[in-house]
């Protein structure tokens, strides 16, 4: 709108147009002329153009400059540590690997150690019981490793989950036996009754 009128004002002056009415209908065909040559969208953009500030405006593209670079930096940044942690991770699943297969190592080798030492008590106590059970009595004397507070934990409920589970069968066993006392009963009265 300020182009257009700007553009009335200096160029219809310098064609030495006076305000009869046919330099109105020049001035009128020379802005449907402009409007021709252009789409609505660049129309508005030129209006803008004269609107804005450029100061502002270089201002703007400096900023977005400055922030573009710092996030190719981020970016960049983000890239290496990526990639660093990749390479350390794969590393570490290569350790995990290796350590596995030697715990699972060492548990094959203790579960045949352990199976051995069995084999040696049952012939030990096979070839001489008397000795075997004198050694084993002093066992039970010898204190065993100290437990720590999760093994105390496992163990106590244990101990509940087996007395709850015992007083459940325990309750279950009454009724059942009063169940069959009671139909023991109503059986022999129903006898009676047709005697």
């Amino acid at each position: 709108y300020c182009l257009i009128h700007f553009y009335k004002r200096n160029n219809v002056k310098e064609v030495g147009m006076n305000d009869s009415p046919e330099s109105e209908v020049a001035a009128s065909w020379l802005e449907c002329s402009i409007y021709q040559n252009y789409t609505a969208s660049e129309v508005l953009v030129q209006g803008l153009a004269g609107v804005v500030n450029q100061k502002d405006v270089e201002l703007i593209v400096r900023a977005q400059k400055k922030m573009l670079q710092r996030f190719e930096k981020t970016n960049e940044m983000l890239t290496n540590v990526n990639s660093l942690s990749a390479t350390r991770l794969e590393r570490a699943q290569q350790d995990f690997k290796k350590h596995s297969q030697v715990v699972d190592g060492m548990k094959k080798d203790l579960e045949y150690i352990f199976k051995k030492i069995r084999q040696i008590k049952g012939k030990l106590s096979a070839q001489y019981p008397e000795a075997y059970s004198l050694a084993t009595q002093g066992k039970s004397e010898i204190v065993g490793e100290e437990d720590d507070e999760y093994d105390v934990m496992i163990r106590e409920k244990k101990i509940a989950a087996a007395k709850a589970a015992s007083a459940t069968a325990d309750t279950s066993t009454e009724d059942t036996r009063a169940a069959d006392k009671a139909t023991a009963a109503s059986s022999s009265s129903a006898e009676a009754t047709l005697k």
